[in-house]
């Protein structure tokens, strides 16, 4: 007999937990199934569908991490809801490992159970992530140095630019500069892929030097309309340690009659961190040239404070991976908090990348956070449409029509 569609398995070892569970699912109508154990939840998941979970994370001697993947190697997943009368940090970790795992729509309740919370939880529906599943799964195209430099040669590696503005106002200050590679044969190559081959194929000072240049065309359209406006290009180890790099680059900004005041050098730690010696040496003289430099995913690595500290910052990036969701995780909210507060300490403008609501702009910028960059301004953008963005935007803001911020008077 087929599974009715809206099934629940309960993994509990209190079973007086379990059946108030069960009756929160015969009350809207689910079947329920309840488990002890690990083994008796791994069987059930083996022959039978279930479209939610129900764990409890502390399960004797298997815990609920451990069903946890096991329920995310499952061809079709179901809705994690993680029960647990663990510290809520530890709920919410365990929420972020689902996540990773591939259940992308799991959630957790603390204990004691409060009711209507679980009711929620349980009325929605498991998301599909087989896609994005079997996407992942699929072999990619082999790309070698050769199909790079080929690339490269053929003009398929460009610039894109993704908008900044100032998150008080609305109003455009700057963008940053993104490599894209667009291959006739493999079709668009992610960065993540092709900018380790620009490092193997020797190439990373050409396609950087590259970015710079239409980052320079870019400037040489906005500044008749945003005089203060500025482009962020991204600078690897290898030309930290180039002594030639500082000199090289000014000689094209002179060239084209900008200022080193309209570029912004981004760098990442783990960058700035491989020679610290060579990077100061690089970046001082990039500084004392009128160059702004980033410290770019600040927060993802081990020694963030400790190059913050030593380099001559004037901009601190906050990492994606911290405002993606930091207004409904607690515990990225601090970190980003935080991140803002050190920024303003050092007298650092603070970036927050990745913003893709217009509720999390708000909160970044009630909190002091100064520059803002993401799909709820804008996708990154061709250089031919940047401008006529811009004027678009400019147009908007003046009518009233964007929903900006509108900080309190004190």
């Amino acid at each position: 007999m087929a599974q009715p569609k809206q099934s629940v398995l309960i993994v509990d070892d209190d079973p007086v937990q379990g059946q108030l569970i069960r009756n929160v699912c015969n009350r809207i109508g689910y079947t329920a199934v309840f488990a002890a154990s690990y083994e008796s939840a791994a069987a059930a998941l083996t022959t039978h569908r279930f479209s939610h979970v129900t764990i409890d994370l502390a399960l004797g001697e298997r815990d609920g991490i451990e069903l946890i993947r096991l329920i995310t190697s499952l061809p079709q997943i179901p809705r994690v809801i993680v029960i647990s009368g663990c510290e809520q940090r530890i709920l919410n970790a365990a929420v972020r490992l689902a996540h990773a795992a591939g259940a992308c729509d799991a959630v957790s309740i603390p204990k004691p159970i409060e009711l209507s919370a679980l009711r929620q939880a349980l009325m929605v529906l498991p998301c599909d992530c087989r896609g994005a599943r079997s996407a992942k799964q699929r072999k990619p195209d082999v790309i070698t140095t050769d199909d790079l430099c080929a690339g490269f040669a053929n003009g398929e590696i460009f610039a894109m630019f993704q908008p900044k503005i100032l998150l008080s106002t609305g109003r455009l200050v700057g963008c940053e500069a993104l490599a894209r590679w667009d291959s006739p044969k493999f079709g668009m190559v992610s960065p993540d892929r092709f900018i380790p081959l620009v490092e193997q194929a020797g190439l990373i000072k050409p396609v950087t030097l590259l970015m710079l240049r239409e980052a320079i065309a870019l400037i040489q359209d906005l500044l008749p309309t945003v005089p203060d406006f500025s482009a962020a290009v991204n600078f690897s180890a290898t030309l930290l340690a180039d002594p030639t790099i500082p000199e090289d680059v000014e000689s094209i900004l002179v060239e084209n009659s900008v200022s080193g005041r309209s570029m912004m050098i981004e760098i990442t730690e783990t960058t700035a961190m491989s020679d610290v010696a060579k990077a100061m040496d690089t970046l001082l003289r990039l500084r004392i040239k009128g160059f702004g430099i980033s410290m770019d995913d600040f927060g993802t690595g081990y020694s963030s404070m400790s190059v913050l500290a030593q380099m001559p910052f004037c901009e601190l990036k906050i990492d994606r991976t911290f405002i993606k969701d930091c207004l409904v995780d607690q515990d990225l909210w601090k970190v980003v908090t935080s991140a803002v507060a050190i920024a303003r300490a050092y007298n650092m403008k603070a970036v927050a990348e990745g913003i893709e609501d217009l509720e999390t702009l708000w909160a970044l910028e009630a909190i002091g956070c100064h520059i803002g960059q993401g799909y709820a301004i804008s996708k990154a953008l061709p250089r031919s449409e940047f401008k006529q963005w811009s004027a678009s935007w400019e147009r908007r803001l003046r009518d009233g029509l964007l929903q900006m911020p509108k900080r309190k008077q004190a």
